[in-house]
């Protein structure tokens, strides 16, 4: 007997319909990876502002840190202070008439420090800047002596005023930290100015990229809080960082010692 032999296969209509659907599986999951990987872009574009964004604070706020009090200047994207090496308490100091030394309590230098002056009692900016004798900066030349240490001078001069607890300061010459365009750089080596530059002249040197001045507004990087009798003075820190079109804001308040 002839037997009936049944072939089976795919119909030209299923076959259409299977490549339908793993058309639509395969544009899913192009779609899932594709998020995917945009998603981890952005967390790791998110982490590198972070991170960028806290060494930049931290750097600035260490050395905001050992600012000498009343020397803090801002002006548009600048701050400007004069950092403080060494200190002690004097036990003379020419403030009746004009001398080209005094004597103090021995202290150490730090041996990387560049001392170029002597402060006592910084009770404005003004002052601090304008340099006058009398006044509450001289130049400094040295120091010698233990336990009691002499302290020179490079000239005569006369401090304007005793200060409430003894107490002076010696600090290198002031730096800055400005915002230029995007860039945070960092200026020394310029000298004593009566009025602040922003930016000063001198050698910048670049500590962060892709800081904004402009979000919805003019946006102020730096801003000062003087102190009182009741508090230290506030720094506020405020960088907005801006790469590929991903925002980052960091805030951070820096107190600077108010002890004169």
């Amino acid at each position: 007997m002839p037997v009936n032999k049944k072939q089976s296969g795919f119909s030209l209509v299923e076959l259409v319909i299977t490549i339908v659907v793993l058309g639509i599986i395969m544009a899913g999951s192009a779609t899932y990876i594709s998020n995917s990987t945009v998603a981890y872009t952005n967390i790791a574009q998110r982490e590198q502002l972070t991170s960028l964004g806290r060494v930049t604070i931290e750097k600035v706020t260490r050395e905001l840190r050992s600012a000498l009090p009343n020397s803090i200047r801002v002006q548009n994207n600048c701050i400007e202070f004069f950092p403080v090496k060494a200190g002690s308490v004097y036990l003379s100091l020419p403030v009746a008439s004009a001398a080209s030394s005094f004597s103090a309590v021995s202290f150490s230098i730090p041996a990387s420090a560049s001392i170029e002056h002597v402060i006592v009692y910084p009770f404005n900016t003004t002052a601090l800047y304008a340099q006058t004798n009398p006044g509450p900066i001289a130049a400094y030349t040295g120091t010698a002596g233990s336990p009691t240490a002499t302290v020179s001078l490079n000239s005569n001069y006369q401090f304007a005023f005793h200060a409430p607890h003894r107490r002076f300061y010696l600090a290198e010459d002031p730096v800055s930290y400005c915002v230029v365009g995007t860039d945070l750089n960092r200026y020394e080596n310029y000298g004593v100015n009566n009025s602040q530059s922003s930016p000063p002249t001198g050698g910048a040197q670049l500590v962060a990229e892709s800081i904004q001045t402009n979000d919805g507004g003019t946006v102020l990087p730096f801003t000062y809080l003087p102190g009182s009798l009741q508090r230290n003075a506030i720094v506020t820190l405020d960088f907005r960082f801006l790469i590929d079109n991903e925002w980052i804001r960091l805030s951070h308040e820096v107190q600077v010692r108010n002890v004169l």
